[in-house]
């Protein structure tokens, strides 16, 4: 149920009214008010609660007193100002001064009784000093006042969607950089990405998109400071983006050790340390933020809430579909609330009473109810869930049946295909062989494989499909008149090498490959039960460009010829991703056309592709 809205676990507790109050001399503190009393009427059961206990009935069947509390707070800037009774130029945690937020120094905490005196003696006409000093606003009568054993500002939670994805990354870091490098340029660069499952390419650049989501924004920091390496005017922008993209993607972690931690730190550390760049080169006047001040705050959250992946507000975002838009749409728009209401209640009946069909008859997941709507995300390039105990799978027919020598020559650029079959046959173990290959035998390829993903020590995998990843290898294949051909793709991956070296972790014990081609070996040629797989090979993973924070890597060659060989199918660990080393001045033409791969010798190993190799280079030093 964590971090799976779909499953509805989460329950509405009401609607909150949202009138202008047009009637009132200051209508935002009347708003303000407004939402503190009903939330103190809402939340008024857990006074008594708090204090008591209730008796409740557990998982396991069995009665205990329960005492529930207010433990976390979920909610964007606005919003956390409004609960903590603050301005919003100040931060509702920290006592931070209006003018110092873009400092990296902490400052004291907010004090929850001391607060509630401050506003009190306020109420009474005492005007203490505290008052203003910390920017308080007049709600005298928070809703947070009354419940025991709660700290509000310690239950506020720090957003990732809001202050990470939309908030520094989008509104400040992006902006900076597009001001230095040009959207023709960057845009350009967007565009000469090579493909990779899973990630959005960026046809047009990324200056054209109207409208941003979570979702989009994760996908430009997959290559935001790739595309940044030869365009940024000092190294210190590419410093500031390498440690602010590390700050995001541990902050994104589902577990965290103290090595974890310690990494968010530095990575804050060297982001402050970094930033100033932005003011010399005029892009930005100071860093008085409160985005960028919540950041001083993540470490303490994670050590007293726990992760903040089930803190996030893209879970109440996703939640606003279901409890608000669908069921606004079920309305015929006159007197909604109450039609609002009564479609919730019956649409949790149906979804309670489907679970108790599914318990009952043991399946332990359920079908979801034709109502509920998906994750959002385009799921086409999903692989699908492997059988249990398979480290890879293929189609049952070949996509090219009874290709030649010559067609994989030609097409898939396989041009040492039989000399590196020989080598794989003369030191492999497949019993007796009858014949050597030649250019007249036929060979099975596949244009794709499923393989299962090692465990990630701190992503969660939720499902069966999130442990597997897809490789494709095929040329350029012609469609139907009215459809465009499919490009040419070969995929890179990270292959087993050295299995001993590899339990150091990192990058230790693998090499990196372009898959060529992936095929069934006849059987004629041997009993091999599993595909084969060409592959051109990679230098081996030793130039770590620490301006860039990546492995800098090049096409391995014998003899001005690519660097070849034939391995088993189960020596692919997981796919990775090159971009090009990009120079400084315009893009090569032929890199925009999708052809980048081919065009360039030099590239980097990109860091942030996914939380794999991410967490592989946190590993690997």
């Amino acid at each position: 149920l964590h971090r799976q809205p779909g499953h509805h676990a989460s329950v509405l507790l009401g609607y909150l009214p949202v009138s202008k109050l047009e009637s009132f001399d200051d209508n935002s503190i009347g708003r303000q008010r407004l939402f503190h009393y009903c939330m103190r009427r809402m939340l008024r059961p857990l006074v008594d609660a708090g204090r008591n206990g209730v008796e409740l009935v557990c998982a396991d069947g069995q009665i205990r007193r329960v005492f529930p509390i207010l433990a976390a707070y979920i909610g964007d800037h606005p919003e956390q100002c409004l609960v903590a009774c603050c301005a919003e130029n100040r931060c509702p945690k920290c006592l931070v001064p209006a003018k110092e937020r873009g400092v990296n120094t902490r400052f004291p905490p907010r004090d929850h009784t001391q607060t509630t005196c401050t506003l009190h003696e306020q109420a009474t006409g005492q005007y203490p000093p505290n008052f203003v000093a910390q920017g308080l606003r007049p709600v005298f009568s928070p809703f947070w006042a009354e419940l025991p054993h709660a700290n509000i500002f310690t239950a506020i939670t720090s957003d990732i969607l809001h202050q990470l994805h939309q908030g520094i990354f989008k509104d400040h870091f992006k902006k900076w950089c597009t001001v230095l490098v040009g959207k023709q340029d960057f845009d350009a660069r967007f565009r000469a990405m090579p493909v990779f499952s899973g990630l959005r390419h960026f046809k047009d650049g990324i200056s054209k998109v109207k409208q941003w989501t979570g979702t989009d924004h994760k996908q430009v920091q997959h290559i935001f400071l790739a595309a940044l390496v030869g365009a940024a005017p000092h190294p210190d922008v590419i410093k500031a983006g390498s440690c602010l993209l590390d700050f995001i993607y541990l902050a994104q972690y589902q577990s965290h050790t103290d090595r974890t931690l310690a990494a968010l730190q530095q990575a804050l550390d060297g982001f402050h340390a970094a930033k100033d760049i932005f003011v010399e080169l005029g892009c930005r006047e100071h860093f008085n933020v409160p985005k960028i001040h919540s950041l001083q705050h993540y470490i303490e959250t994670i050590r007293s809430l726990g992760s903040l992946d089930g803190l996030n507000m893209e879970t109440s975002e996703r939640l606003h579909i279901d409890f608000a838009k669908k069921a606004y749409a079920a309305s015929n728009w006159r007197d909604y609330t109450i039609q609002m209401t009564r479609w919730l209640q019956r649409q949790e009946a149906v979804i309670w009473f489907s679970s108790f069909l599914a318990w009952h008859n043991g399946n332990k997941h359920p079908v979801p109810h034709p109502a509920d709507d998906c994750s959002g995300s385009d799921e086409s390039d999903a692989p699908p869930p492997l059988p249990s105990g398979s480290s890879y799978c293929v189609s049952k027919r070949p996509q090219f049946p009874r290709r030649t020598v010559q067609y994989l020559q030609e097409n898939h650029g396989a041009v040492d295909f039989l000399h590196a079959l020989q080598d794989f046959l003369s030191t492999s173990t497949l019993g007796h062989q009858y014949f050597q290959p030649n250019l007249n035998d036929r060979f099975d390829c596949f244009s794709n494989v499923v393989i299962r993903l090692p465990p990630h020590d701190y992503m969660a995998n939720t499902t069966s499909r999130d442990y597997t990843a897809r490789i494709y290898s095929h040329p350029q294949r012609d469609n139907s008149p009215h459809t465009p051909a499919t490009p040419v793709r070969f995929d890179t991956a990270l292959t087993l090498f050295d299995e001993e070296s590899q339990q150091r972790g990192g990058f230790h014990g693998l090499h990196m490959a372009e898959i060529c081609v992936i095929f069934k070996l006849p059987l004629h040629l041997g009993n091999c039960p599993h595909p084969l797989v060409y592959v051109h090979w990679f230098k081996s993973l030793n130039h770590f460009d620490s301006s860039v924070g990546m492995f800098r890597v090049a096409r391995s060659t014998q003899q001005r010829r690519p660097n070849a060989s034939i391995i088993p199918i189960h020596h692919l660990i997981q796919p990775c991703h090159l971009v090009p080393r990009f120079a400084k001045g315009p893009i090569n033409p032929c890199w925009v056309q999708g052809r980048v791969m081919t065009e360039t010798d030099t590239f980097y190993l990109n860091r942030y592709i996914d939380f794999s190799i991410f967490d592989r280079y946190q590993n690997h030093f």
